[in-house]
């Protein structure tokens, strides 16, 4: 769209010429895609379609029953068809306020999708990506944190050295051990301190690590045991310390922790945020994007946390094959720039025994013409096995100015679409 030189125009001309100028689209389908992967877990997307080709996806968070999902699909749809797509905020009312009752969180998930869907046709109508549309980029870089696990010590360390050795400069794990319900709850706080020494050790203390519980420990007293012993090697943060229905226990044990706190990917809307921002309950907001109302909501829960000098880590619930190379979109949009710039992408394996060797492979031989034609690198790049003889998952680099059209093109492949459904 070109902008308009006032000079050459009647003021009272203006508004009549943009809007003549001004793209005008109409919804005309939604619909909702449901895969599986190789571990049993669903793959739920939405897929807005408009008069003019144009078409725009957004992922549905796994809340359950996914099968719930096109059914609130197809309701928000029969609100939605024939609205321009580019009117986010007003088409996000129209599906929120429009319920007679709050929407819980399967709806959420759902409208969440939608949003992103929007979103994406609008960026794509005005041939800008989203971050312009938002008010520009504000970094050029953003700090990533990596995910290490182990069954002992021994194997969190060594799970540990490895990702540092690759350049992450944060990490995250649990802060129990996998089997720690089975264990005396003081026995379990001793073998959490050995597992941190044994971080600490292979890494150093120049490395930030945090924890996250999950919200699988239910009693507030037991994570004030758990931080105060672990307060001697300078944890980074606490995740989801405790459920989030309690707001108000949240903000008391938040009062009395001695490091930080992060939760709020179970919160939905800017309504619960603010819940648990007045009852002082979190350092670190951390709204999901796939369930707390998409991108229209998760900028107004930012603002809000902005407004009382918190952190926001956005979280995403992105994980598998297709969902990994969303990840690289997501690292596009958020550092502004593609082209010449290096992706990597983890493809996980499913505890169903497929190696992700195989995915990946798959995921090249798929599209090897276009990749070709695009001119666009792709390699696996490393290997990593798990405990058993298959290989657990494979890093993938995709170089090249053409990623944005790979990702299109793996969402818009149906055959990611099957018919199980798992409930």
């Amino acid at each position: 769209m070109e902008p308009l030189d006032s000079s050459k125009y009647n003021p009272n001309d203006l508004i009549t010429i943009q809007q003549r100028k001004r793209i005008k689209l109409k919804i005309t389908n939604i619909e909702c895609l449901i895969s599986t992967d190789a571990s049993a877990s669903n793959l739920v997307y939405v897929k807005t379609k408009t008069d003019a080709g144009i078409y725009g996806v957004g992922e549905v968070y796994h809340v359950g029953p996914d099968a719930a999902s096109p059914i609130w699909v197809e309701y928000f749809a029969e609100q939605l068809v024939g609205q321009d797509p580019t009117e986010i905020e007003r088409n996000w009312a129209l599906c929120y306020q429009g319920a007679r009752f709050p929407i819980g969180s399967t709806g959420l998930a759902a409208l969440s999708a939608i949003d992103q869907s929007l979103w994406d046709i609008t960026g794509k109508a005005l041939d800008k990506p989203v971050y312009e549309l938002m008010g520009g980029r504000v970094r050029d870089k953003i700090r990533a944190y990596w995910d290490i696990h182990g069954t002992t010590a021994a194997e969190l360390a060594e799970d540990a050295r490895r990702e540092v050795d690759k350049g992450f400069t944060a990490l995250k794990t649990n802060p129990l051990a996998p089997n720690w319900r089975e264990m005396r709850w003081n026995d379990a706080v001793a073998d959490s301190v050995a597992r941190f020494k044994a971080i600490r050790k292979a890494v150093g203390d120049d490395i930030d690590v945090g924890f996250d519980a999950h919200a699988a420990i239910f009693e507030p007293i037991r994570v004030l045991e758990l931080t105060d012993a672990l307060m001697e090697f300078n944890p980074w943060f606490m995740e989801e310390p405790i459920r989030m229905e309690n707001r108000h226990e949240m903000g008391q044990l938040r009062n009395k922790m001695p490091c930080a706190v992060a939760t709020g990917e179970c919160l939905y809307t800017k309504f619960e945020m603010w819940e648990l921002i007045r009852e002082n309950g979190v350092d670190i907001l951390q709204p999901e994007v796939c369930i707390v109302g998409g991108l229209t909501e998760m900028r107004k829960i930012a603002f809000i946390a902005q407004a009382h000098d918190l952190v926001v880590d956005a979280l995403s619930a992105l994980k598998n094959l297709a969902i990994s190379v969303e990840k690289a979109r997501v690292q596009a949009l958020l550092s502004g720039e593609v082209d010449n710039n290096d992706c990597y992408l983890e493809v996980h394996a499913g505890a169903g025994g497929t190696e992700a060797q195989d995915w990946a492979q798959m995921l090249r031989r798929m599209y090897s013409k276009w990749i070709e034609k695009k001119k666009c690198k792709f390699e696996i790049i490393s290997e990593h096995r798990g405990d058993e003889a298959g290989i657990k998952s494979s890093t993938i680099k995709i170089q090249g100015e053409y990623i944005f059209g790979l990702i299109w093109e793996l969402y818009d492949d149906r055959r990611l679409k099957r018919t199980k459904i798992h409930k």
